[in-house]
């Protein structure tokens, strides 16, 4: 695993020269340096919170780790589009019930209604599975690829329509990811009490291992924590894959992401 530092600051002449006898080079002005956590960034590190520099830390997972993971947090491989109708975020009515939804910070939505697209999706090449841009949390399929992978795993999945026309868009599926009731291992992590609910969401998770589940998940392949997590009005439950279906998702060539989860 490597960290990965990307650190946004107002680069003067004085801060450069500072940078370059650390072998450092930064164009002046605002804008971003990516620096991986090695002995220089440690070096370099005392300058930057000097400097308040803002510091962005996501981790890079080697190939070994991320096969030898038992689960991991599936990351989309590609979002595609919006969900409709998008003017003045539409969908939220449309396709939740958001009677326990919170504008403030995000939290509550529970799906109601299918989907709707704006367009069929462009299945060329080897797109089969995607995420739409505002929501993180759920994921649309090529029926056939659904078919081949997932169906027979005991993941179920339900219609996707045409925006306007309400029509079924016969190439494409979500899938009913459930959501599990057994708790994660939270402690140390942050998070915040929303003012206007009360209710708990925790920062996301950039750095290191995913935490584990406080108890094992058994019969799932796909599934949801409970835990909400996000920043601002943003909120969104992770998703979790089995070491099992993600081997089908390489072999399949799906370009996702993925965040190796702590063993229990």
């Amino acid at each position: 695993m490597k960290n990965i530092h990307t650190v946004y600051c107002d680069w003067d002449k004085s801060k450069m020269k500072i940078l370059e006898k650390f072998g450092i080079k930064v164009e002046c002005g605002f804008n971003k340096l990516v620096l991986e956590e090695n002995e220089t960034f440690f070096q370099v590190k005392a300058f930057l919170e000097t400097w308040k520099a803002n510091d962005y830390v996501i981790s890079k997972f080697s190939e070994e780790e991320e096969n030898n993971a038992t689960r991991l947090i599936l990351l989309s491989p590609w979002a595609n589009g919006y969900p409709m109708p998008d003017s003045n975020f539409g969908y939220k009515k449309t396709t939740y019930n958001d009677a326990e939804h919170c504008k403030t910070c995000g939290m509550g939505l529970v799906q109601k209604e299918p989907f709707r697209l704006k367009k069929e999706p462009n299945w060329s090449g080897n797109k089969k599975m995607f995420s739409l841009n505002w929501v993180y949390d759920e994921f649309f399929l090529q029926n056939s690829f659904y078919n081949e992978v997932f169906n027979d795993k005991g993941i179920k999945s339900e219609i996707v329509l045409l925006f306007k026309k309400e029509t079924v868009i016969k190439s494409t599926i979500q899938l009913t990811i459930p959501i599990t009731e057994v708790d994660l291992d939270l402690e140390g992590y942050s998070y915040e009490i929303c003012k206007e609910c009360n209710r708990k969401k925790y920062n996301l998770v950039n750095e290191g291992f995913f935490p584990a589940f406080k108890e094992n998940v058994k019969g799932l392949h796909l599934f949801k924590c409970k835990e909400w997590f996000g920043t601002g009005a943003n909120a969104r439950r992770y998703i979790f894959i089995s070491k099992e279906l993600r081997q089908e998702l390489l072999k399949s060539k799906v370009t996702a992401s993925y965040i190796p989860q702590q063993d229990k």
